[in-house]
């Protein structure tokens, strides 16, 4: 069926043609297709619907576009938020995992520790029996703590101070001069302060320390750090090849190692001379060897002033810079008789 514009055109034409046949009659089939043509047009302008009513219809498409919009929007927000709460889980799971691995590495350590007591205990009850033996005069105290004494049957109980001195043996203080450092190492909370700590002793490339891990390092108020190891060979380790990583803490860094006093009482003053250090301490260390390969003595010296003129026997005291202080024996020349 023709369009309705090729409808009006045609009625023109119609007209145009009645109106030059004048009074002729208009032939019947043209004045039916007329008929046909205005009916066809006049039902298309009756099903032509309402203006307003194509407004309303786009204005609530619009209104619909718009609140599609909307909820895709908040969608995406809801997706975004969702993201986040994603990360911020995995974030969680990340530290529950370093706080599980921290706990084992706690009860590892524990187990190091309790071991190490046993064998303080162990120690301590050989050195019991081997002085319940009596040993003859002429055993030095040397060779009294060399021999293999089984252990007392009944258990010696580890005091506090045992205790603070083994957890001494695994602490390394590392002095801070540089404040720069001081100030970079406080804004670091303790587990990344730890971080920092294995990363140093990693990139040492030392094949004797580069796969220790520490247990902990806690910054002290004088700005110095305070690195505790998993037991006390691995601080030992760490204190021996300081050069090669404690550098790479910072500027201004270096290690401060402890030293142990040792009491010898009956020694004669006549017997050693203060001033010849360097004889006194090589034949200390000559006579320990055996026992304590890597002792290192600091100082030798009378415990009083008067020691110097009292030719009697005297009290004889050593700073050694070794954990094993309680080892070292006094020279065979200088033993009282």
């Amino acid at each position: 069926m023709p369009g309705a514009k090729q409808e009006s055109d045609y009625l023109r034409k119609a007209l145009v043609c009645i109106d030059s046949a004048e009074d002729q009659p208009v032939p019947k089939p043209l004045v039916k297709t007329m008929i046909a043509a205005m009916s066809v047009l006049i039902a298309k302008f009756q099903n032509t619907p309402d203006v307003s009513a194509v407004m309303q219809a786009i204005t609530t498409i619009q209104s619909d576009l718009k609140t599609t919009a909307e909820t895709v929007q908040s969608t995406a927000m809801r997706i975004q938020q969702n993201t986040i709460t994603h990360q911020q889980i995995a974030i969680l799971s990340q530290e529950t995992n370093q706080a599980v691995k921290e706990a084992a590495e706690t009860r590892r350590t524990t187990t190091e520790l309790l071991q190490e007591t046993n064998d303080i205990a162990k120690a301590t009850n050989d050195i019991a029996k081997a002085i319940q033996s009596t040993p003859s005069p002429k055993a030095s105290y040397a060779s009294v703590l060399s021999s293999n004494a089984a252990p007392l049957s009944k258990p010696i109980t580890i005091s506090t101070k045992t205790s603070s001195f083994i957890q001494a043996q695994r602490e390394i203080i590392v002095k801070i001069t540089d404040t720069s450092t001081i100030e970079s190492l406080r804004a670091k909370n303790p587990r990344n302060l730890q971080n920092h700590v294995d990363r140093a002793i990693e990139q040492s490339r030392n094949k004797h320390i580069e796969r220790i891990r520490v247990a902990s390092a806690n910054q002290l108020k004088s700005g110095d750090l305070s690195i505790k190891t998993s037991n006390r060979n691995d601080a030992e380790a760490l204190k021996q090849f300081a050069n090669d990583w404690i550098n790479r803490i910072g500027r201004g860094t270096s290690i401060r190692l402890p030293t142990y006093g040792i009491l010898a009482h009956g020694i004669r003053t006549s017997s050693m001379n203060m001033e010849k250090f360097d004889e006194i301490k090589a034949e200390l260390l000559h006579d320990n060897r055996p026992f304590i390969p890597s002792a290192d003595i600091k100082y030798i010296g009378w415990l009083s002033r008067a020691a110097s003129t009292n030719a009697k026997r005297a009290q004889h005291v050593a700073t050694v810079q070794n954990r094993t202080a309680r080892k070292i024996a006094p020279p065979r020349s200088t033993s009282p008789p």
